[in-house]
């Protein structure tokens, strides 16, 4: 996922409104206690991030963070041009207040990808059953933390069956099993340059009031 732009009545709202700043802080935040409301009942692409690809294939990866980095929810919105995502802004998200559409929250880590030809930092985007599951790993007394073990990634089904396999792999196993040595895997991690919240876009309020006037009218 590349997020190129971050959805009652209109007319409600005040032109001098529309240049308000976003509230950063509020809709994009790091950590696991700012994703545990939601969780409850050098590049290839130049400043873009690469998003990490779930195949049937079992994937190898390191995780760089111990918890989410970044925690925020996200639109997909239906345009003439098709479908299109932008990063709620929160409290004063005019796609919720102007059109009612709820936002699904994601939970993003720095990970580096081991089964790729050649080692490098990627950002792995989690829906709410798997950072479930990533949660659940990085607090358990033997698999977690997270960074401290490798571990492979796999996903099989679509949509409401998808399942998610995550699975620990100790250093030991690297050379036997994935022809890695550890040692250098370290090496090339502790290295690693890590994406920021720089990697998603909040589009300007005042763009998104105008998306939303739009698809009202």
């Amino acid at each position: 996922m590349t997020i190129e732009n971050p959805q009652v009545d209109a007319n409600f709202y005040l032109e001098d409104a529309e240049d308000a700043p976003a509230k950063h802080g509020t809709s994009v935040q790091s950590g696991w206690a700012a994703a545990e409301g939601l969780l409850k009942p050098k590049r290839a692409n130049g400043n873009y991030p690469t998003e990490f690809r779930f195949s049937e294939e079992l994937q190898l990866v390191r995780f760089l963070d111990n918890e989410p980095y970044l925690v925020y929810q996200l639109h997909w919105i239906d345009r003439s041009e098709g479908k299109k995502s932008f990063v709620c802004l929160g409290d004063e998200c005019p796609l919720c207040t102007m059109l009612g559409d709820k936002p699904k929250p994601k939970f993003a880590f720095n990970i580096l990808v081991l089964s790729d030809e050649q080692p490098n930092v990627q950002i792995l985007t989690a829906t709410t059953p798997l950072a479930r599951q990533l949660q659940a790993a990085n607090s358990h007394p033997v698999r977690g933390p997270l960074s401290k073990y490798y571990w492979t990634l796999g996903r099989q089904g679509t949509g409401a069956s998808t399942q998610y396999s995550l699975e620990r792999v100790k250093a030991a196993d690297l050379a036997e099993e994935w022809d890695l040595d550890a040692e250098n895997v370290e090496a090339i991690a502790s290295s690693a340059v890590m994406y920021g919240q720089e990697a998603i876009y909040l589009t300007p309020r005042a763009e998104l009031i105008q998306i939303a006037r739009s698809l009202l009218n």
